[in-house]
């Protein structure tokens, strides 16, 4: 045992029962018993072996990425008051410990040790400045209380992160808990919010769970489930950035099956086409100058205010336009947003074919 020099404290010399007193000084003065709880680890390497196993890596391997075992003061007041026995847990600065929190680090059954860790004078000093107050401010006055013994037991406080690694990439998780209780703590992945213990990674080394990786139907690519569409035509599960929204039935579908209107020249689900036109080329409909889309049109393109009778319809994003004169027509495809014309084609009312310029001879043929 190790015997510290003893300053009583002073709410002592003041205390209105000289029995307490004497009896608080009496046990003050006596060596002060330490220990520590059996078989809490006493290593970084024990915290090791107790984290590692809870985790499931494929391909990738678990390491600390710094730990520091610290030795925390619980002091165990044993006596009795009015014949009754009487056991508090404070720490080094005097505030109550959980008796369950007590027992599960086995500070009743702790085992005696030679002597105290190297900061044990400091935190000892600490517990006499507050432990001791927090001992007088529990008895009333007018009871009768005998401190029997105090035991110092120094419990291990475990701190430090997991170093996830798969290849390149590495994700820290953080820890902290007593060494006598510490369990591995879960992962949470930052992309998905789920958390377990069996990670790896996508293809692109972003690390989660095992379970949240997916790989695309198309590409073979390991990648986030959340990442990945369903094509409403194909039923395979891709990457987003392979699928296009098609803007006549609002279907998500895999880019390289899509279809060109053979009017409009828009890339469409197959679904969409019939005779090789898409449903809005199909659904072209009578629409007057004063249309607030005709005007905008207008507005933007005059030379079109030429031509006498239009049909129109509109997609997510175009609108499709067919103007007529007595015998010639022309059909123009406008960006929904800048009213950019994304294409241009004259032909005859009553001939089928369509004679489409290039973009730069836009600005010729709205003239000609």
């Amino acid at each position: 045992m190790v015997q510290f020099p003893i300053e009583i404290p002073p709410f002592l010399a003041r205390h209105q029962h000289p029995r307490i007193e004497t009896n608080v000084n009496s046990v003050l003065q006596r060596p002060i018993a330490h220990a520590v709880p059996a078989g809490q680890p006493q290593s970084v390497a024990q915290i090791a072996e107790r984290l590692f196993g809870a985790y499931t890596l494929e391909g990738g391997r678990v390491r600390l990425a710094g730990c520091m075992l610290e030795d925390r003061l619980i002091v165990r007041l044993s006596g009795c008051r009015d014949a009754e026995a009487l056991e508090l847990l404070v720490d080094a600065e005097g505030r109550d410990l959980d008796p369950a929190l007590g027992q599960s680090l086995g500070v009743g059954s702790a085992t005696p040790i030679e002597k105290c860790p190297p900061a044990a004078a400091a935190q000892w000093n600490r517990f006499l400045g507050g432990g001791l107050a927090l001992v007088q401010q529990r008895l009333p006055p007018e009871q009768d209380f005998e401190l029997q013994a105090m035991t110092a037991v120094w419990c291990k406080f475990a701190e430090g992160k997991l170093r996830f690694s798969f290849g390149e990439a590495s994700a820290d998780l953080p820890f902290a808990d007593w060494a006598q209780t510490l369990e591995a703590p879960p992962w949470v992945c930052p992309l998905t919010g789920r958390e377990g213990f069996h990670l790896a990674a996508t293809d692109d080394g972003r690390i989660t769970l095992a379970d949240q990786i997916a790989r695309c139907e198309e590409t073979g690519r390991r990648t986030l489930a959340q990442d990945l569409v369903r094509c409403e035509i194909t039923g395979k599960r891709v990457l987003a950035e392979l699928a296009k929204i098609c803007p006549v039935t609002g279907q998500r579908v895999l880019g390289r099956v899509l279809v060109a209107c053979a009017l409009c020249g828009q890339q469409v689900s197959p679904a969409a086409i019939k005779k090789e036109r898409c449903g809005a080329c199909r659904a072209l409909r009578g629409v007057g100058k004063s249309d607030p889309r005709m005007a905008r049109l207008l507005d933007e393109h005059p030379e079109l205010d030429r031509w006498q009778w239009w049909r129109m319809a509109e997609t997510a994003e175009v609108y499709v336009l067919v103007g007529s004169g007595w015998v010639r027509q022309i059909l123009a495809v406008a960006d929904k947003h800048t009213l950019e014309l994304k294409l241009l084609a004259t032909g005859n009312r009553f001939l089928p074919a369509w004679d489409f310029s290039q973009p730069e001879q836009h600005e010729h043929v709205l003239r000609e």
